[in-house]
């Protein structure tokens, strides 16, 4: 039986060489990622380069990481309870699959030696797969302010990436929490096709868990120095969760759409498949709330069951770039919009990201790719979103 329902876990892993990039550390030896919140700063590391201590500039969050050989560990989980074990601390460690690797994650207190305030956290006990290791993360606060940080501790752990292809499935805590199998059938009508789809059960909750997680940590950035970055970070991992999610939707949908595409635009099909799934988009009933985070999940979005800019554009680089096509993310406070970008050849406004013109396509109005509402024409009031 589970020991926790209402998770949060833990951080952390850095290693020599380590190198960063937009807040992204990372490490070619060991193959990680990790697309932290902004503000985290290493205050100590080890000699050998296999521990780590981590704090944040403005939470009161800190993370402990050790790096251990599999010859010292024969498991995981047997390294998470060796160091829980030297800090005399009080907790327990749950095993499960994430993205078919075994995984511990533990909650736990303890007590810093010559410091008389408790400390509580989370930790996360994963075995690398490049140059193995056992990685044995610990992200705590003082016991006292835990509870408030907890979101913010679930969202560093979920950014934990081992390899590329974990930038397009659910973060450790999020497929713990969310590890249904099952599916459910679900109708939905682009243009005059009926399509029957196949979604995972839970996919409407994961995705509403990680959104809702994830606005109350980007709340915490309004008034900081790094809001964009954070602004940015939030639309990766929304995406991120979303993404394996719709794959089978995606599937459906490109299969739906090919043959039609193909006789229309022979040269170039996705031109095609682009055009109606924008139009289907913008078909959809505008819903906002404003009370809460004001982006509904992608699984909703897709069955036209609530949506608005930034979560359709958002659910349009989900499936185009299921059919191999790079898309961009813009949003914009000082427009309060968000726009859908795609690397396609056709004609109309674009901004440039990076060496790429991303074509710009409005989701709420029912206009041809290519064309921009001329009070939204300003591209410097655009902040582009790199999806993973």
């Amino acid at each position: 039986m589970r020991f926790f329902r209402h998770i949060a876990a833990a951080l952390f892993l850095l290693l020599a060489p380590l190198s960063l990039f937009a807040e992204f550390y990372s490490s070619s030896y060991y193959g990680w990622t990790l697309d932290l919140p902004e503000g985290f700063k290493v205050k100590e590391a080890s000699n050998d380069g296999l521990s780590f201590y981590l704090e944040h500039e403005f939470m009161k969050v800190r993370v402990a990481v050790n790096m251990y050989s599999l010859d010292r560990y024969e498991r995981n989980d047997l390294a998470m309870e060796d160091v829980l074990n030297k800090l005399k601390a009080d907790g327990e460690i749950d095993g499960f699959l994430w993205n078919g690797r075994q995984t511990s994650i533990s909650q736990y207190s303890f007590q810093l030696p010559g410091n008389n305030t408790p400390q509580a956290g989370w930790g996360l006990s994963v075995t690398t797969e490049q140059n193995p290791v056992h990685m044995v993360f610990l992200c705590y606060a003082d016991k006292d302010v835990f509870e408030d940080c907890q979101q913010f501790v679930l969202s560093a752990v979920d950014s934990i990436c081992l390899n590329k292809g974990d930038f397009r499935l659910p973060g450790a805590v999020t497929s713990y929490a969310f590890n249904s199998s099952e599916s459910i059938d679900a109708k939905i009508k682009i243009g005059q096709k009926d399509l029957y789809l196949s979604i995972p059960a839970q996919a409407k909750e994961s995705g509403r868990f990680v959104i809702d997680r994830e606005f109350s940590v980007l709340t915490l950035y309004a008034k900081q120095k790094q809001w964009k970055e954070a602004w940015q970070r939030y639309y990766r991992l929304v995406f991120r969760e979303a993404y394996s999610r719709l794959d089978q939707a995606s599937q459906a949908i490109y299969a739906a759409l090919k043959t039609d595409a193909m006789t229309k635009n022979p040269q170039n099909p996705n031109v095609q498949i682009c055009k109606s799934l924008l139009a289907w988009t913008q078909d959809f009933g505008y819903q906002r709330n404003q009370d809460t985070s004001d982006l509904n999940d992608l699984t909703s979005v897709l069955q036209n069951q609530g949506s608005d800019c930034d979560s359709r554009a958002l659910l349009l680089c989900v499936l185009m770039e299921h059919f191999g096509v790079k898309t961009e993310l813009f949003v914009s406070g000082i427009y309060s919009h968000a726009l859908f970008g795609v690397d396609l050849p056709y004609s109309g406004a674009r901004i440039t990201v990076d060496g790429t013109d991303y074509l710009l396509c409005e989701t709420t109005a029912p206009v041809d790719m290519g064309l921009v509402a001329q009070e939204h024409s300003e591209t410097a009031n655009w902040i582009p979103v790199d999806l993973p």
